[in-house]
């Protein structure tokens, strides 16, 4: 971990423009993480100076408390436009849909979501939310992407804990709407986003969709 801390520092000092983001998953993995309910992972973040964070399926793990247990430690936003409350039919509290933030004289806005992965999360801890998924998702990221636009940003990047799958090592592969339609609406490329990190399957590749928009994950395991 120190070493990992340093090389992640190093990195920063030599690019002003460099950002540390999360796909999700990210308390999971040790043992460290799983006895502070991913406290001590939220720490690093800090240490770090993460720009943002999208909630995946294992930040439910223990449940909702704990979620709203680190968001209040993270001194970055936990991202998720879709998960939604099912008493207020609100965002749930502990998550915003986007953030933006300046590099370069360029402001860039992260607009956050979660996939259709609700049946994933054991029943007694998904607690009072659930997940807009499909067209309802695509008209919440078109919303979102035209506040940021009209805020200001230059650019859109798309945070989604969600991916294609079978594709570790593809790094220059071009791909079509329909081999990315279970997890991606292709007409977020038509101007709403121009860029998508993705994780959940815990593959390593980078894509080019039918406008020249590009999807990466980097594996993740």
């Amino acid at each position: 971990m120190d070493e990992l801390t340093a090389y992640l520092k190093n990195a920063r000092k030599n690019d002003d423009a460099a950002f540390f983001i999360s796909a999700g998953d990210m308390w999971q993995g040790s043992s460290e993480s799983n006895l502070t309910k991913g406290q001590i992972l939220t720490d690093w973040m800090n240490e770090l100076d993460f720009t943002c964070m999208t909630l995946g399926n294992h930040e439910y793990d223990w449940g909702e408390e704990y979620i709203l247990q680190n968001s209040k430690i993270a001194e970055f936003p936990f991202l998720a436009v879709n998960i939604y409350d099912k008493g207020t039919n609100e965002l749930a509290k502990y998550c915003r849909p986007s953030v933006m933030v300046q590099a370069d004289g360029v402001e860039i806005g992260f607009i956050g979501a979660i996939g259709d992965c609700y049946s994933s999360i054991a029943a007694d801890k998904r607690g009072d939310v659930y997940f807009k998924v499909g067209s309802s998702l695509t008209e919440l990221v078109k919303a979102e992407s035209e506040k940021l636009r009209h805020a200001g940003a230059d650019f859109i990047v798309y945070i989604i804990h969600d991916g294609y799958g079978n594709s570790s090592g593809n790094y220059d592969k071009s791909v079509t709407a329909s081999q990315i339609s279970s997890y991606y609406d292709i007409s977020l490329s038509d101007g709403y986003v121009d860029l998508v990190f993705e994780g959940h399957t815990h593959q390593g590749y980078i894509l080019k969709d039918e406008y020249g928009v590009y999807h990466l994950q980097n594996r993740g395991d």
